[in-house]
């Protein structure tokens, strides 16, 4: 029995210090080597092990960066398994990777009680695993795009808990990193998420500072949403144009909002609108039109 006991013991400890070697080469993503993945007899002593560690690390600033540091490894599973079209594999990993994320953002509030503040860093990791998801979800087969959406949407509700989180201590860096995050991805479920913060910030007493930031931000997002406007096929560009006005409305009652309270500053009074938007949007735009129902 105590053999038993003792061999898987050893086994998971071997793989705790010692973690198994390249399985499948893995493009250039940017995501690390899979190492022992689900297909693997031994993946359940990978599980094994990385809990373990987990368990006996006790700061939770350090327990946020290794399930974080978890979940990529995961993610890169995920990858490898569909790569290889191992859907049951790959929804196995998946599982991990979204469990990984649960450690993460618990962990991150427990910190956040304690003064320590690791949002930022959860909000840009899970960052970098959305453009891995949306660049695998752009070229997935039917039977794999569940798995990835599946994932790609655990990952959005981690990344906005985060946002969230940073914005009940610290509302001007939420709405900066969300600006941020706003240049790479999605720009209607951050701006919808920008609102929120701005929301929390006016609760706060510091929405003048917000707003401060977001309408100087104006321009610059209606530049890369015109390029955007320009490079998409023409089914797409209706939703490019509805963003485009909600941010223009947007600016607007930012501006009204500061100009009640004499703190327009540098934010420019009318919505600096880009050259490179077409005629029909800019007419659009003038007569308020919207099209979204």
């Amino acid at each position: 029995m105590k053999k038993l006991i003792i061999f898987p013991l050893i086994c998971v400890l071997a793989l705790t210090f010692f973690s198994g070697g390249a399985v499948y080469a893995q493009e250039d993503n940017g995501l690390p080597d899979p190492g022992i993945t689900p297909d693997s007899p031994f993946y359940f002593a990978d599980k094994w092990a990385k809990q373990l560690r987990l368990m006996f690390t006790f700061k939770e600033e350090a327990k946020v960066q290794k399930a974080l540091q978890f979940a990529e490894e995961r993610l890169a599973e995920v990858d490898a398994m569909l790569a290889r079209n191992k859907v049951r594999e790959a929804t196995e990993a998946d599982n991990e990777y979204q469990n990984c994320l649960v450690i993460a953002t618990q962990s991150m509030e427990r910190a956040r009680v304690k003064g320590i503040d690791t949002s930022e860093m959860v909000a840009l990791a899970v960052s970098k695993h959305l453009g891995v998801l949306d660049d695998s979800l752009a070229d997935a087969p039917e039977n794999a795009q569940m798995v990835l959406i599946q994932t790609r949407e655990r990952a959005r509700t981690c990344q906005e808990t985060a946002l969230r989180s940073m914005a009940q201590g610290n509302p001007e860096k939420a709405i900066q990193t969300n600006l941020m995050l706003m240049e790479r991805q999605e720009y209607e479920r951050l701006g919808n998420l920008g609102e929120e913060i701005s929301q929390i910030a006016r609760g706060l007493g510091k929405g003048t500072t917000v707003d401060q930031l977001v309408g100087q931000a104006t321009a610059y997002h209606l530049e890369v949403l015109a390029e955007v406007h320009q490079r998409v096929q023409e089914q797409a560009r209706q939703a490019i144009e509805d963003t485009i006005q909600n941010r223009i409305e947007n600016h607007e009652r930012v501006v009204t909002a500061l100009k009640e309270e004499n703190q327009l500053g540098q934010v420019p009074e009318e919505p600096p609108i880009p050259e490179k938007i077409p005629d029909s949007v800019r007419q659009r735009i003038s007569s308020g039109e919207s099209r979204r129902k």
